[in-house]
C-alpha cells in the first residue's frame, strides 16, 4: 500500500495554450535550485520523447550557471530541428504549486543565448518521467502527475 512507502503525491493540470498559434499543452510550472545561489521558476513542456530534460540559456543564466568552466560536462542535442550545445548541471527541481516534494536531477541547459522556446524547459525521462507517473488525458484536456508508488498501486489493487 502506497502509504507504507511514504508520502502520496497527485496533482491535476488543466492543458495550457502555448506559442502562436496557441495550441493546447502539458506545461506545468517547476522551481529550479542551483546551490548555493540560484532559483528561477519557469513554465516547462512535459515530453516523452525527450530523453533528458533541458532548459534554455536564460534559465541557467537565472541560476547562475558557470557556462564553460574547467571541468564542465557538455555535449550536443538535437533540438527543433538543430544542433545545439549544452552542458549538464545536477539540479534540485520540485513544482511550483507542491515545494515540499524536491528532487535532484542531471538536466542539460542549452549554451547558445540567442535560442529561444515558447516555455524554457522541456521536461523528458531523464529527470522528470524517472520521478513522476504522468498520466494524460487530451480528451478532457487535463493530466496528472502521481508519485511512483501511488500510480503502481492504483494500477495493481
Amino acid at each position: 500500500m502506497a502509504w507504507d512507502r511514504g508520502i502520496i503525491t497527485r496533482h491535476r493540470f488543466a492543458y495550457r495554450e502555448e506559442g502562436n498559434p496557441p495550441i493546447l499543452r502539458p506545461t506545468v510550472d517547476v522551481q529550479l535550485y542551483l546551490p548555493p545561489h540560484g532559483e528561477w521558476t519557469t513554465r516547462a513542456l512535459i515530453d516523452t520523447g525527450a530523453p533528458i530534460t533541458v532548459f534554455d540559456r536564460g534559465a541557467g543564466d537565472a541560476l547562475l550557471v558557470r557556462f564553460d568552466r574547467a571541468g564542465a560536462e557538455t555535449g550536443s542535442i538535437a533540438i527543433l530541428g538543430a544542433q545545439r550545445q549544452i552542458q549538464f548541471e545536477t539540479i534540485d527541481l520540485c513544482l511550483a504549486n507542491d515545494p515540499s516534494y524536491v528532487w535532484s536531477a542531471r538536466v542539460a541547459f542549452i549554451k547558445d543565448p540567442s535560442f529561444q522556446m515558447v516555455f524554457q524547459g522541456i521536461l523528458g525521462t531523464e529527470g522528470f518521467l524517472d520521478k513522476w507517473a504522468v498520466t494524460f488525458n487530451k480528451y478532457y484536456e487535463y493530466f496528472e502527475l502521481l508519485s511512483p508508488d501511488e500510480a503502481y498501486d492504483a494500477y495493481n489493487d
